[in-house]
Formats: structure tokens, sequence, C-alpha cells
């Protein structure tokens, strides 16, 4: 299934920005696996000492080489070495010096990360759209381009190049700094292989989507399912920041839900946890895009809102909601229920319950810390979270420990969260490593608490 890309020409990304030489994946698994065994070579040390160093300084604006040895825990010689070859590879720069005077009697060099010595790319496979960003090595989404969804696999990968050459034109980084792709689609994704087993919504089904990707941008390449990806961003940069346990809730073209548990996404033996859209809330005979019926999905996605308020507006002709009518988008809705239309908030009312429903199993079964709500549905309004969060208690038995929460990234959880992990199976970082974590399926590690700096 090869197919010609304008990408093939390229040349491959830098050896030095993708921490070893070699592929990224095998790289960090290699490392992985001497560490777990205990026989951590001199050429996995390296990668160890020098991805502790380049996390140092991607996490802050500024530093010098005695906080590094000091942070790091390695001596000052290493350091310096270290910091030489990242100098020598434009990964690293000089700045001022510090203001106050260290251990030798004079100021210290100041060092920062070049945002622009790499490049990740983020791809999400939406069901309505196909967004295609672009970051620099601080991970910052410098460009993001949007076309239609195609719901054929092989249209969607034939016209990535050109998507993603133009978001790389728009974020005026090169191709040749391009280290690797972290890819997001709305369904089952096999962790070892990277195949997309169903994307029900997209009607995908058992695409190898992982190799396909990698052989059209010939870069290294990490597939998840786009709530697991959004909890990831949500987690590090989001309303879940320094949660351990917390549900990402995705309520848009689908319904999904994404699982931190003490630090670590969950995924499951397959990494098709989560699905929870797919559990049966009513004996109702409302079909679902799986093919069965009465699903959660089937009364909380997008388009079943919008049902439901376009039926609201014909029952109650003399309603605000009515006069907003045809209700195409999730907008006219909700600037009804804050005029105080009775049949909008109505409509509301029926949604959080049913929301509720959904968030009580994961209440009931998993006890999180936090239910983040997200997409186009969970984050439309304040007015549903307090439906959802007055109809909880109907449904779950003590959930008066769980905060019900918005997303605070937005649309862009899950292209953020693919660019976290695009990051990291392209500098291995010394969590994996140390840890002994030898998939090639990266598990970016446990979450920071808030009191970790």
């Amino acid at each position: 299934m090869s197919r010609p890309s304008d990408l093939d020409n390229d040349p491959p990304a830098s050896a030095a920005l993708r921490e070893g030489g070699g592929p990224a994946t095998s790289t960090t698994s290699k490392a992985s696996k001497a560490a777990s065994t205990g026989k951590v070579g001199h050429q996995s040390m390296r990668q160890v000492n020098r991805s502790v160093v380049l996390d140092l300084i991607r996490a802050t604006d500024t530093i010098s080489r005695p906080e590094l040895a000091r942070r790091s825990g390695l001596t000052k010689p290493t350091v310096a070495a270290i910091v030489e070859d990242l100098m020598r590879d434009d990964i690293v720069r000089e700045l001022g010096y510090t203001d106050s005077a260290g251990a030798g009697g004079r100021p210290a060099r100041l060092l920062e990360l070049n945002p622009d010595a790499a490049a990740y790319l983020s791809v999400e496979f939406g069901v309505e759209r196909t967004l295609v960003a672009v970051a620099d090595g601080r991970g910052a989404i410098r460009s993001v381009i949007t076309s239609a969804a195609l719901k054929d696999p092989e249209r969607a990968l034939a016209a990535l190049p050109e998507l993603v050459a133009s978001a790389l034109e728009t974020s005026r980084l090169p191709r040749a700094r391009l280290q690797a792709v972290g890819a997001s689609v709305p369904g089952l994704v096999d962790q070892t292989t990277g195949m997309c087993k169903l994307a029900p919504n997209l009607g995908w089904k058992n695409y190898p989507l992982r190799s396909e990707l990698e052989r059209t941008l010939r870069r290294p390449v990490v597939v998840t399912n786009i709530t697991q990806t959004a909890a990831i961003a949500e987690g590090r940069l989001g309303a879940a920041r320094g949660v351990q346990s917390f549900v990402w809730l995705y309520l848009g073209s689908g319904v999904g839900a994404g699982i931190v548990l003490k630090g670590r996404p969950f995924t499951g033996m397959r990494g098709f946890a989560g699905e929870l859209g797919h559990c049966r809330i009513s004996d109702k005979d409302v079909p679902c895009g799986c093919g069965k019926s009465g699903h959660l999905e089937s009364f909380t996605s997008k388009t079943a809102v919008l049902e439901a308020a376009q039926r609201a507006a014909h029952e109650h002709p003399g309603s605000r909601l009515a006069a907003l009518a045809p209700i195409k988008e999730l907008s006219p809705l909700f600037e009804a229920a804050r005029s105080g239309d009775e049949a909008a908030n109505a409509v509301l009312a029926h949604l959080g319950d049913d929301i509720a429903k959904g968030v009580s199993y994961l209440v009931n079964v998993i006890d999180p810390q936090m239910v983040v709500l997200g997409g186009s549905v969970g984050t439309a309004g304040p007015a549903l979270l307090e439906h959802v969060t007055k109809a909880l208690p109907r449904h779950a038995l003590a959930p008066e420990a769980v905060r019900v929460v918005q997303s605070s990234l937005g649309e862009r959880a899950a292209l953020i969260g693919s660019v976290l992990l695009a990051m990291q199976i392209a500098v291995p970082s010394y969590r994996l490593v140390a840890a002994g974590e030898g998939s090639e399926t990266p598990t970016f590690g446990a979450f920071p608490t808030q009191s970790e700096p």
C-alpha cells in the first residue's frame, strides 16, 4: 500500500535531535531493555544523561550549567560535555549571565532551548474535520491547518502530505527538522501495532494507520485514541494538572473517555479502554454509530443534542429556541438557555442527566478525583456543567468527592496531546529509560503533582 509522498526526498531528521542517531522508537526500546536488565552500556547511559539534561533545559526558560548539575545529580564535567554537544547541534544556545556569582566567584552563563531546532507534527483525524498542526522544539503549536474529514483512510493519507507542507510553511520550520508525528483517531487503536481496529464514526476498520503514516511521512509515528491523547494534554497542561486520577470525557461527534490512574494513562490490555460512549444507558431503541442502540453516545453526541434541540423547537413554536431554528449548531441552544427559555433548558437538563449517568459509571467503577468534560458538547457552556453536577448524585454512589469540570484546553486538547507524545518518541525520556519500559508505544510516564517543580 505504498504511495508517493512529497516528503520522500526530504533529508532525514537530525540524528542529534533523535538522541542517539537511530530511529526514535527503536532507540527508546533498546535503552529501556538495557536498563531493565541492569546492563546499561556506555551508549545507553550517555542517552540517559543527555535526556536528563535536555528535559531540564526544556522545562525552564533559562538555566545555568551549575544548576543543571545540581538538579540532575550529574558531575559538572559531564554536564559541560553534554551541553557542548547540544550547542554544537544548535539544540541549545547561550544567553547572558546569572544575576549573582556562583561558587567560582563569577556569574554563570545561562542556557536556553532553541525552539527552532526541532519540529513536531500533530494530526487529528476527526469525524467532521482533519487537523494538522506543527509545534516547535518546546512543543508550542505554531500552525494549524484544517480540512474536511475524509471517511476513506486511503484518501485521508493521500491528502496528508499537502496539508503537512502547508502547515510547515506557515510555521516557518523546515521539513528537515521534523522529528516525529503524533496522530489521534476517534476509535479503537491497538497500542502494540498502531492498527486502527475500528473507528465507527469514520467508517475505518482494521487499517494499519501507524505503518501507513510512517510510510507516507517518513518519520517515527505514535497513534492513539483521541480521548486518551486529550487526557494526556489535560493532565500535563490543563484543568487536571496535578491531579493523579481523573477521566477526560469527550462529548462531541462521538463519546469516549481517556482514563488516568495514579498519574499514568490507563489504556487496557490492547489500548481499547475508555469506550464509555458505547455503554448502554437506555432501553430506547435509539441507534448508535457502532450498530447497536441505547448507548450513551446515542443521546449525548453533538448530532443527538442537535436533533433533541430541533425537536424541542418544533414542539414549542412560541419559544426562543423555535425563533432560532433550524438548530444546526450548539450555540443557538445555549443562547436560548441563557435567555431563560424553558424549552432550551429542558433539553440541557435532560442532556445533563444522560451525561451524569455515564459519569456515574466512572465514579462507581474507577473512583477518580476529577472528571473533565471536553469536546464541542462538553465545553459548550457552564449551564451544561451545572445540570451534570446537579444530576450526578441521582446516579452515582458517593460522588461528592469527585470534581466535574470543563476542559481548559478546549478543542485543541488532542492536538496538544499528540505533540507531547511525538516529542516523547523523538527524544527518549530518562523517565522511560530508567524505568525500563520497553514498549515502543509510549505511556508518557507519571504526571507531576502540584508540589513538584
